[in-house]
C-alpha cells in the first residue's frame, strides 16, 4: 500500500509540472498613470492646453463640442493569465492540440481637460472606464 502512495505522489507531481509548463501570466501597462499630484500646476481659467501637453505629452483623443474642446489622456493596465491544457497530451502524443483556458482584465483610466475656444483649461476630471473581464475557453 505504501508504494501505491509513492507512485501516486510522483504521478501527481508530474501532472502538476506539465500543467505549470502550460501556464502564462502577463501584465502590460500602456502610458504612465497621471495622478492628482502631477496636475498641481493646473490653474483653472489660466493654464493653457499647450502647457498641459508640454508636461503630460500628447492626448489620446481630442473632441470639439460647440465652443469647447475636450482633450482625453488615457492609461491602462492589462493583466492576463492562461493555462494550455493541450500540454497534457504531450505525455501520450507527439502532437499537442491547443486547449487554452484564459482570463484577461483590462482597466482603462483617463483624465479629461475641458478647454474654452482660446484653449484655456476650464475644468478637468478623472475617470475610469468599465472594467473588462474576459474568460475564454478556446477552441470552443
Amino acid at each position: 500500500m505504501r508504494s501505491f502512495t509513492g507512485i501516486t505522489t510522483i504521478l501527481l507531481g508530474i501532472f502538476c509540472f506539465v500543467l505549470f509548463v502550460g501556464c502564462a501570466v502577463r501584465r502590460v501597462a500602456f502610458n504612465d498613470p497621471i495622478t492628482a499630484r502631477e496636475l498641481a500646476f493646473v490653474r483653472l481659467g489660466e493654464t493653457t492646453l499647450q502647457e498641459v501637453v508640454e508636461r503630460l505629452g500628447a492626448p489620446e483623443d481630442i473632441a470639439l463640442d460647440a465652443d469647447q474642446l475636450v482633450a482625453d489622456f488615457q492609461w491602462s493596465t492589462t493583466r492576463s493569465a492562461s493555462l494550455n491544457l493541450g500540454y497534457l497530451f504531450r505525455l501520450i502524443s507527439p502532437v499537442s492540440p491547443t486547449f487554452t483556458l484564459s482570463g484577461t482584465g483590462i482597466n482603462i483610466e483617463h483624465v479629461q481637460f475641458v478647454c474654452d475656444k482660446n484653449l484655456v483649461v476650464q475644468s478637468y476630471l478623472f475617470g475610469r472606464a468599465d472594467q473588462h473581464a474576459l474568460i475564454e475557453f478556446w477552441p470552443f
